[in-house]
């Protein structure tokens, strides 16, 4: 868990590099397995952002996600606005169980790099 609060957004496998790289000892599927449970336990976010491979997150309050289309950088966009999307508990008949929220966008230092929405391509 102290692994992933201090990772930015890691997949299964960028975790276990993480980790394995502090103890070599521990296996892959030790870290997918603890994954997993925190997830069902509902202790992390698991993410499915269009775009990138499964995601992992220790932060449980509610907040969107911005995903640079060039490298890829995740992080976390909270603002008021977004409270009522993730409070909202039933809308056009349904009932509401969760939300997640993705923009994508351009990271200022791939923007830096020249990197704008004409080199976009979805």
């Amino acid at each position: 868990m102290q692994a992933l609060e201090r990772a930015d957004h890691p997949t299964a496998t960028e975790l276990y590099e993480y980790v394995q790289a502090e103890n070599p000892r521990i296996s892959k599927a030790t870290v997918f397995r603890v994954l997993s449970q925190y997830s069902e336990n509902g202790e992390i976010r698991r993410l499915h952002l269009r775009g990138t491979d499964e995601r992992y997150d220790a932060t449980l309050a509610p907040h969107a996600h911005m995903r640079c289309a060039f490298c890829g950088k995740i992080s976390d966009v909270m603002f008021p606005g977004l409270e009522s999307v993730f409070g909202a508990e039933e809308l056009g008949g349904y009932k509401i169980f969760s939300a997640e929220v993705d923009f994508v966008g351009c990271c200022p230092d791939c923007a830096a790099a020249g990197a704008d929405e004409k080199n976009y391509k979805n």
